[in-house]
């Protein structure tokens, strides 16, 4: 009878704790939220635009004219006031086509990273969504056996079965339990990456919530890889790299021309023993000898420049097809396995569980049969989150590989 109170007791202990562990409650975001939330306040982002910013400031900045300059020069018997300036030959031109050739590469820069951040906190989205489904299985499981346990302690106390078998499904419900604490501490890690990514401190935590089913799409592998060339945003941006390096081969020809320095100035002297006035306005105009053209590297290493920028663009393009293809195919592979679970195969571990269940407390099988159902269970049930997520993970994968985004979760 001391045994059979200390196993109650024990039962009684593990459902308090339990109660405990799921009274903490978190506010409700959805995915629809959370990522209007990404694309406004990721600091990240917030930085990143910063460099869109100071590439259209350089455009300004390339527009500015040289600043002329003023020389005035006086003696005891003259003085001599000077007007210079530089006339640049189509550089300001240049300079600024290729100032704007980087600004529009920094937009489609960022649009990039916008599309691999948002797709980087979707997946974060769908893991702590998968982190709180596993706490409910855990958690449920837990339940199970807690009830398990406590109803074997009352077999016990009758004299049903032994101490040896009471003990053994209280050692199972404490070690269900151990898990349940584990999987806690993985699901608020997992929801405090949310809130990173919505650029908030931890003082509020978000429950993530959506259902798996919404992600399931069609699609055809030809349709997704003509849509990839076409929208894929770091092909656009390699061909502007491209056009990007034609302007810097412009620029490099345009500072091969000379400056021209044009001047204007007024000289007074009354110099000589018997002083005499004399005013003398002058003009003139120095001409670069640009001898140090004969030297073309410059413009060779510019065209190599521009030949390389149009190999890179090339290769992303079969990189592009490469990239959708295998994203595909894992996209395929992991709705079969969807398929599979859908089929049934959830509702056949519940059914062998409740089997198992009935004959235990009938008495037609010991403990530790009804211990591998029970883990059995679990294990197919958690397997098919992890499932879920995968498949859920791969949409996300091909929509982006392909330059598309439809998510709806």
């Amino acid at each position: 009878m001391k045994t059979n109170r200390i196993l109650q007791a024990l039962v009684l202990f593990l459902a308090g704790s339990l109660f405990t562990a799921t009274a903490q409650e978190y506010q409700p975001i959805t995915f629809e939220k959370f990522l209007l939330e990404v694309a406004g306040n990721n600091l990240e982002y917030l930085s990143e635009k910063y460099n869109v910013k100071m590439a259209e400031a350089e455009i300004a900045i390339q527009r500015m004219f040289p600043d002329p300059e003023l020389t005035f020069e006086s003696t005891e018997d003259d003085f001599n006031l000077e007007l210079g300036y530089t006339l640049e030959l189509g550089k300001r031109r240049s300079r600024v086509g290729l100032a704007k050739s980087e600004a529009e590469l920094e937009r489609l820069a960022l649009d990039w990273f916008f599309q691999e951040l948002r797709a980087e906190a979707a997946d974060a989205f769908l893991e702590a969504v998968l982190q709180r489904q596993m706490l409910e299985v855990k958690r449920e499981s837990y339940a199970y056996m807690a009830r398990l346990s406590e109803y074997d302690s009352l077999r016990y106390t009758l004299g049903e079965i032994s101490e040896i078998d009471a003990r053994q499904t209280y050692l199972e419900a404490a070690t269900l339990l151990t898990e349940v604490y584990e999987q806690e501490g993985q699901y608020r890690s997992a929801i405090v990456m949310l809130n990173q990514y919505m650029g908030n401190d931890t003082g509020v935590l978000f429950d993530p919530l959506g259902e798996w089913g919404k992600m399931e799409r069609k699609y055809e592998l030809g349709m997704l890889i003509g849509f990839g060339m076409e929208n894929r945003v770091d092909l656009v941006a390699a061909n502007k790299s491209v056009d990007m390096a034609l302007q810097n081969m412009r620029l490099v020809r345009a500072e091969r021309r000379p400056d021209i320095d044009v001047m204007v100035g007024y000289e007074r002297d009354w110099s000589g023993l018997l002083p005499k006035q004399r005013d003398m306005v002058k003009a003139g105009i120095t001409i670069p000898l640009k001898f140090s053209n004969f030297n073309k590297g410059t413009v060779r290493q510019a065209k190599y420049f521009v030949d390389q920028n149009e190999a890179q663009a090339r290769n992303l393009e079969l990189q592009v097809q490469t990239e959708i293809s295998q994203a595909f195919f894992r996209y395929e592979a992991l709705g079969k396995q969807v398929n599979l679970f859908n089929s049934g195969l959830l509702d056949e571990a519940e059914a062998l569980l409740d089997g198992m269940t009935f004959r235990y407390k009938g008495g037609e099988i010991d403990i530790l049969e009804l211990l591998i159902a029970q883990r059995t269970h679990n294990e197919v049930r958690e397997q098919y989150l992890e499932t879920m997520k995968e498949y859920a993970a791969a949409v996300i994968e091909l929509q982006k590989s392909a330059g598309i985004w439809d998510v709806v979760f």
